[in-house]
């Protein structure tokens, strides 16, 4: 079916004056409007567009690319206000209304927002919400401790910063543990640290900005769980042993070793290295 607010593959189905109509596998058609078809368009080639209601109410198709789709959020710039709410910049010609009813306080003209955007029943058109911990779920949890997610920072906490865990629970980052001061829309990746009874969710870092480093320093975690949290390899091990073990070079091996030391995970000795209270990480 042909789905309000997703990206879609669809094939081009006929011409007309307004465009073309594309099809899905059940003949459903949707116009694509002539700015957005290329000469090199024919029956039968299938192309990725974006869905939603014109101004007049007709399902249409774009090949821009939206900022966040349905049931998604992201940091968002408001370009205008009216007597309805705001309209956010999301990435197409047509702007997101955001209701006044959707706000905590009225948004302003050059204001970044996180906005969440859903589909209003009654229009069937893509609504914004700048109320964003309404949408997300706090009973039923699938994440467990040690998982590492994604998250997007919207809010400041006086602990440290309210964020958005892979676009569906609320968690928190503590300032304390946070190398760089978070600015609002950031996004990086975290260990999941502790789930509370009321759905909130405490997040270990991985470290902004080194996500590579991040990615390693998982894999050794990993190693150590599955080898009784003791490796023989260690900064003397030779190249060719670690690049055969672990899949990278000495020096990025040297410094995820020194990463893991920093966060006192490890403990580094002549004959190798062990893992330190394993069953207090994630990895």
């Amino acid at each position: 079916m042909i789905r309000i607010g997703k990206t879609q593959t669809l094939e081009l189905k006929r011409s007309s004056p307004h465009g073309w109509y594309l099809t899905d596998n059940h003949n459903n058609e949707v116009l694509l409007p002539n700015k957005f078809c290329s000469e090199d368009f024919e029956s039968g080639i299938k192309i990725d567009v974006f869905i939603f209601r014109d101004s007049e109410q007709r399902l249409t198709a774009t090949i821009q690319k939206p900022k966040l789709e349905l049931y998604q959020y992201a940091l968002l710039p408001i370009v205008a206000t009216s007597r309805i709410g705001a309209f956010a910049d999301m990435g197409l010609e047509k702007h997101l209304l955001i209701p006044f009813k959707e706000m905590h306080e009225r948004l302003q003209q050059g204001e970044n927002v996180m906005i969440y955007m859903f589909l209003d029943s009654v229009t069937e058109r893509l609504v914004g919400s700048a109320r964003v911990t309404k949408w997300l779920e706090k009973e039923d949890i699938h994440l467990k401790r040690g998982e590492k997610v994604h998250f997007q920072y919207f809010e400041s906490h006086n602990l440290g910063y309210k964020v958005i865990i892979n676009q569906r629970y609320q968690g928190i980052l503590y300032k304390k543990e946070v190398v760089q001061p978070l600015q609002l829309g950031n996004e990086g990746y975290a260990f999941v640290e502790n789930i509370r009874p009321d759905g909130l969710i405490d997040l270990k870092p991985l470290g902004l900005g080194r996500e590579k480093l991040s990615d390693t320093c998982n894999m050794i975690l990993n190693y150590l769980s599955q080898n009784d949290n003791f490796m023989e390899y260690n900064d003397k091990s030779s190249a060719d042993s670690i690049r055969e073990v672990f899949n990278m070079s000495k020096r990025t091996f040297k410094e995820t070793l020194g990463d893991l030391y920093k966060k006192r995970l490890i403990t580094i000795r002549e004959r190798g290295v062990y893992r330190n209270n394993p069953n207090n990480h994630g990895g």
